[in-house]
């Protein structure tokens, strides 16, 4: 009943509101993949290597909106997806893993490719499916904010019957799409309510805003501001660090003019709203002895702190409820924040090889209204800190875990036809998914692709943090035959040009910045906040 059976269960997938699958094809599989070769309604991606088609799936559900799949073989294969079912779990994005397995009499043998798949992603899926001859499953209960996995145990014959073309059609989409709570979410109402108590109580407040979920949310959060007129740290996941209405209130100088002003006792509590933040000050809040009052404001159930309270509930609902009071924000940080600001745009202008000055002209260069997709470590934290004002991106990164491997495969899932798509990554990063380029044969032929790597020679962040080589993995590699093998054109920039001509439609431009130039900068920086 294989082929039958693989027929039902992407018959359901599609009423799901999947239309994407991922496709590592192997034995095991093989008539969940040969059944999907002759569907119609799917947009079926082949992918060889499936940590980084996990990754590349999520792009996939982030780009799209609707929950997208990946099918795999049995054995390590299933394991090669769990950092992408950790990263959308923490994200909030659904996948649908569906792996192939040999007979559940087969776990614990030591038979080829039999290992015990059940259970392998724990509490990172929502729901999970161990099935056999012929069973099906059901995700009404699915909560589409989290993956799940669907296990199918298959024996041979594999194809054990003919394998006809059949078409999915619009009458299974009927079941919708949109995510629901959270099983820890709050209702608006009531989270309003202490979301109303916090802005009005004592202490001098400031905002942090990390990842938002939507540009609704986005413009909600921007009216939200404008009412409250608080400093406000915005990054650049927030779609509001260049909003225009919010630059007399927006903190420009850094995420260290927070902690400067903490220190000084000029913020005394800290409102956060959407994703965990990127900046180092919120790891630094998580003090228990600290007196900074913090509260979160997420549709996602994740504080990023073991301190302060957490309202997990719907944030453009939320703010609505909300009676905001405006602030009074401080001057002293305001002025500290423009003087620390113009210090580093002189900075910019003195030191044009260090690698921030080089992110900062490279998002003058960009075309504005590109995605660009910012990697973790240094270049999303360089980026928050040195990209132009004032010009519009759709800024994007993996920050779940903050984890460096998928990157690159999740840019090209997310990547858009019909705008400039820009990955800014460092070098380890890009080391860690050289596979990635082989989503490229899934996408649009037009598709335009900018792989930007920082190449440092190493992982610079754990110097500056622990001044041990040992952390750094130290190296004289180029990426020029990386790009050669995947057949995209290359170049190597010492220093960003004034305008972006002769880049081809899939271009690896490594970025190589002068360390001992990057070095004075950095304690230039640091100077300015003594």
């Amino acid at each position: 009943m294989n082929i039958s059976w693989s027929r039902r269960i992407f018959s359901e997938l599609y009423a799901q509101g999947i239309r994407d699958v991922v496709v590592c094809a192997g034995a095991r599989n093989s008539p969940l993949v040969v059944v999907l070769s002759k569907s119609q309604g799917f947009r079926v991606h082949s992918f060889f290597e499936e940590r980084s088609a996990g990754f590349f799936a999520l792009g996939l559900t982030r780009r799209t909106g609707r929950p997208s799949a990946i099918v795999t073989t049995s054995g390590t294969a299933v394991a090669e997806l769990l950092p992408a079912v950790i990263e959308a779990f923490h994200t909030g994005f659904p996948l649908v893993v569906v792996s192939a397995d040999r007979p559940r009499r087969l776990r614990g043998t030591g038979a080829p490719q039999a290992i015990d798949q059940t259970g392998l992603f724990g509490k990172f899926v929502n729901q999970e499916f161990d099935l056999e001859g012929g069973e099906m499953f059901d995700l009404s209960a699915w909560s589409r904010r989290a993956p799940v996995h669907l296990n199918i145990c298959l024996d041979e014959p594999l194809l054990d019957d003919e394998v006809r073309e059949f078409v999915l059609k619009d009458q299974y989409s009927a079941i919708a799409t949109a995510a629901l709570p959270f099983a820890q979410s709050v209702s608006a109402e009531w989270a309003g309510v202490r979301l109303t108590k916090f802005l009005r109580s004592e202490g001098s407040l400031a905002v942090v805003v990390g990842t938002l979920d939507s540009k609704d949310e986005a413009d909600a959060v921007e009216q939200f501001l404008l009412r409250l007129g608080a400093p406000v740290y915005l990054e650049a996941t927030s779609g509001l660090r260049e909003c225009a209405s919010l630059q007399n209130f927006a903190l420009k100088s850094g995420d260290r003019v927070l902690a400067w002003a903490l220190k000084r006792n000029l913020v005394t509590k800290v409102l956060r709203i959407g994703g965990v933040p990127t900046v180092r000050i919120w790891r630094d809040l998580d003090d228990a002895a600290s007196s900074i009052e913090v509260l979160s404001l997420t549709s996602l159930p994740f504080a990023g702190l073991s301190r302060g309270e957490l309202l997990c509930s719907n944030v453009t609902e939320t703010i609505a409820q909300c009676a905001v009071s405006q602030a009074t924000p401080s001057q002293d940080l305001l002025e500290k924040d423009r003087a620390a600001a113009a210090a580093l745009v002189k900075l910019f202008e003195e030191e044009p090889l260090a690698e921030p000055t080089l992110v900062h002209r490279l998002s003058r260069l960009i075309s504005e209204n590109s995605v660009v997709y910012v990697g973790n470590s240094l270049p999303i934290r360089e980026w928050d800190l040195a990209a132009e004002f004032g010009r519009a991106f759709h800024v994007r990164a993996n920050r779940g875990v903050n984890g460096i491997d998928g990157q690159l495969s999740t840019f090209l899932g997310l990547a858009e036809a019909g705008r400039e798509n820009w990955a800014l990554i460092g070098d380890l990063t890009a080391m860690y998914d050289l596979t990635a380029p082989w989503a490229l044969r899934a996408r649009e032929a037009e598709l335009k692709t900018r792989f930007v790597v920082l190449n440092n020679g190493g992982g610079k962040i754990f110097n500056r943090i622990f001044g041990n080589a040992l952390f750094e993995n130290a190296h004289d590699l180029d990426f020029e035959g990386w790009a050669r093998m995947w057949r995209l054109s290359y170049q190597k920039w010492t220093e960003v040009p004034q305008a972006a001509h002769g880049l081809a439609s899939a271009e690896v431009i490594e970025l190589v910045p002068d360390n001992e130039a990057t070095t004075r900068f950095w304690s230039r920086y640091d100077a300015i906040w003594k």
